[in-house]
Formats: C-alpha cells, structure tokens, sequence
C-alpha cells in the first residue's frame, strides 16, 4: 500500500471513469482431491500452500511481480484497510489464508480462504477486457501446472454451489446521479433488464443512493467470454443512458443542476459532521459538475482518492494520533475539508 493506505490502481485514469468506478474480475479455483475449506485439516493447509506458492512464485516469468502476505501476521487494521481498498473481499474466511499482491493491488491471489485459491483484477472505469484478460493469463498459467477440481458435466467445483460452473465474478460499479435524480423508476427496468440475462444489479441505501453495482449470478451453462460480453452490454447500455440525461439536464435544467453541485461542494468544502452515503452523493454530484464543465477547480483523480480515504478505517489509520475528533464522522468531515482547500 501507499503511504495513505490507497491502492495505487485507484490513481490510475481508467475508461469513462467519471460514471464507471472501477471493473472486478474474480476467478475460484480449488485443488483436485483436497477437500474444501470448510472441511480442511493442518496438513491440507500446509498442501494447498505448497502447491500454490510454487507456481505463484513462477508467475514472475511472465513479468507478474506478486509479494505474499500471511493475512494473521498482519494487524487487524491492515487488514481493513485491505479490505477497504477492495483488495480482499469481504465475507471471506482469513484465519489460514494468504495473499499474493503486486505493488499496485490490481492484481491479487487470496489462498486457503472460502476456495483454495481466488485470483482478483481490479481496474479503475471500464477496463473489463483488462482485467478478464490479467486474470485469465495467470488462471491458464497455473492450470497448465495445477490439477484443478474440474468435473465435465458441471464444471469447476467450488465450496459454494453458486460458483460451480465457470466459477468466475465480473463486477462493475457505476455512478449514475442523474438517473436515480431524473428517472429513478427506471431503475427497476434495469435491475429487470439485467436479471434476464443472469446479473444482479445492487442498489445501496435502496433506491436513493447512485451507485449501481452489477455482477453475474450466473456460472453454469455458459461461457467466461458471453458473460464478459452481456456484462458489457448491459454496463455500456446503462452508461449511455446516464450520458444522455446528463446531456438533457445540462441543457434544459441548468440551474437545478448547478445549484445540486455548487451545494455538494459547498457542504464537503465546510461540513463538520458526514456520513459515508452522504459523501458519496455529493462526490457524485461533483463529478457531473466536471462532466458538464461546472466546476474546474478539482480534478477526477482526486474525486476518485476521497472514495477511498473517507471510508472509515482509512480515517481512523489518518487520524490514529489525533484525539480532537472522536467519531468517525468528524474525522470524514475534517478530512473532506483539508481536500476541498
């Protein structure tokens, strides 16, 4: 990590990605004739890391530079920092497990939790064919040296039955405040739209807040590339459809839309007090302010960076010495503040 605790991959500029937050591709994979985690003893531990270090070490042939971190040695902190740079995934069974990381986090290899082994590419905006691409270049690497769990009728076999199949998560998180503003009832089209084809498409704080996070939910019977492509469809579908009201509303409402941004970066510039969803809005608002040529005087990037720090164990690592905030919504606030300057 970054001396801020912020993956570098959240620097680097990514397709559309004033509405795309970032694109996720997970791939599960467990080894042949060792049984899953929730049946594991010692020794299928120390197996599973035996193998799986090996060729991951390999990986450096290929130019894919990985450092393994044993999760239990590092502070409880660290990892929730990792897990809210969304280098870990939450939900996952961490007492055993391992994880191989490259020095910007867009790449990791997370052993003996929920599967053996979950390869992750992560990419800020819409840079899905990049990560699907990453990924299956080291899941083919290994497979070449690795008997993975594979049966032919269902395909690969994973300790949740949700998985088994292609075993494989496309995740894209998007931001669309001029939708949810304008037509939220259109929302439940797209949530409709996108369940025909096998995607789950969630909503945080119901149907007010603006961050659609769309992922497959279906593994079998399909292939890696078909998801890829109907995620694509459906992630540019929904895209186009926020361009277009952010065009009409630039057009036709400009104050409303003007008044919506000068008041967000209004309050982050002098809050005292925020919650996370709060901020979330009004950094949402400010990038349709960039995107409308409404504001010039803060940049994508650094929009982008305070999704991260204002989460509440970057905050609490930032003012770990500080004892003049003591919850962590003043900490959010103070931190906003410092930034908008």
């Amino acid at each position: 990590m970054s001396a801020d605790n912020i993956a570098k991959w959240i620097y680097k500029k990514g397709l559309e990605d004033n509405i795309i937050l970032y694109s996720k591709v997970s791939i599960y994979r467990n080894i042949d004739n060792i049984r899953f985690y929730n049946h594991i003893d010692k020794d299928d531990i120390e197996k599973i890391d035996n193998i799986l270090t090996k060729e991951i070490e390999k990986l450096k042939k290929l130019d894919i530079h990985l450092e393994k971190i044993k999760l239990i040695e590092l502070p409880s902190i660290e990892i929730k920092l990792l897990k809210e740079n969304l280098t870990i995934p939450n939900k996952r069974n961490l007492l055993n497990a391992s994880i191989y990381i490259d020095e910007d986090e867009e790449t990791s290899i997370l052993i003996n939790s929920n599967e053996h082994c979950e390869i992750q590419t992560i990419a800020r905006g819409l840079e899905l064919e990049e990560c699907f691409n990453r990924a299956y270049k080291i899941e083919s690497m290994l497979d070449k040296k690795i008997d993975f769990a594979f049966n032919k009728k269902f395909g690969y076999l994973t300790s949740s039955p949700e998985k088994i199949g292609i075993a494989m998560n496309v995740t894209v998180s998007m931001a669309i405040p001029a939708l949810i503003w304008k037509t939220p009832d259109n929302i439940e089209y797209f949530i409709n739209k996108a369940s025909k084809k096998g995607f789950d498409i969630s909503i945080r704080a119901g149907r007010t807040m603006p961050v659609l996070n769309i992922t497959n939910r279906t593994m079998m019977g399909i292939s890696e590339r078909d998801v890829l492509n109907n995620m694509l469809e459906i992630v540019n579908y929904i895209l186009d459809k926020e361009k277009k009201m952010r065009l009409k509303i630039k057009n036709i409402d400009r104050l409303n839309i003007e008044d919506k941004v000068y008041r967000s970066k209004s309050l982050l510039s002098n809050a005292r007090v925020m919650n996370y969803m709060e901020f979330i809005k009004h950094n949402l608002w400010l990038r349709v302010g960039l995107d409308c040529n409404i504001i010039d005087d803060i940049d994508l990037d650094t929009l982008s960076y305070m999704i991260f720090i204002a989460k509440n164990n970057h905050l609490k690592s930032m003012f770990n010495n500080k004892k003049k905030y003591k919850k962590v919504s003043e900490m959010r606030a103070a931190a906003l503040r410092d930034i908008m300057k």
